[in-house]
């Protein structure tokens, strides 16, 4: 039997040109495998797992402390573990495993959710009301609420971000999808509790 010689970038180009067809996807897959997503596009990192892939590690089942006494203690709290993987979801959605490198003239963008009103919530329309992220918590004079330092005073209507994040990401499109695709992983870094 003749064999073919098929450049990568040719079988990459057959599944993109296959746009869903499960019938063209399943004949390329038993042609030549299971392929890998293109990562550089980050609209191809729906969850942790695809952030770890791209970046080439092994995903997070548990955190554990190591005390200076050699103690272990593993982590439970849901919001350190959240922002384990939201580091790791920002480095692949960055393409840029160093990002953020907190140079001059760097720009960077996080997600920002805003806070309704019961009020406000039942006048928006049902498309409006999809969107929305139903989180609580509370906001008392003073509070420090997460994202790298948001204040609120007296609620949570009005918050400033004073100090960089290792959250963030290059662009203000990317940062939409951050926000959009990982909204329960925010939610569990920025309230700690469901």
């Amino acid at each position: 039997m003749k064999a073919i010689e098929i450049k990568q970038e040719n079988v990459t180009e057959a599944f993109k040109s296959a746009d869903g067809c499960e019938v063209a996807i399943n004949i390329l897959t038993n042609l030549f495998g299971k392929q890998k997503p293109d990562y550089t596009d980050f609209h191809n990192i729906k969850t942790y797992e695809d952030a770890c892939e791209a970046l080439g590690i092994k995903p997070v089942s548990r955190l554990l402390i190591e005390y200076g006494d050699g103690q272990k203690e593993e982590v439970i709290d849901i919001a350190h573990i959240a922002y384990v993987k939201l580091s790791t979801i920002a480095r692949a959605l960055n393409n840029d495993p160093e990002f953020p490198r907190f140079t001059e003239n760097e720009y960077r963008w996080f997600p920002w959710y805003y806070l309704y009103s019961q009020e406000e919530i039942d006048d928006m329309d049902e498309e409006k009301r999809k969107e929305l992220v139903f989180w609580g918590g509370n906001a008392d004079y003073g509070a420090y609420c997460g994202l790298a330092c948001a204040y609120s005073k007296y609620a949570w209507s009005v918050s400033t971000a004073s100090v960089g994040s290792r959250l963030a990401v290059k662009s203000e499109e990317i940062a939409k999808y951050f926000g959009n695709q990982f909204k329960e992983l925010w939610r569990d870094f920025l309230i700690g509790k469901r």
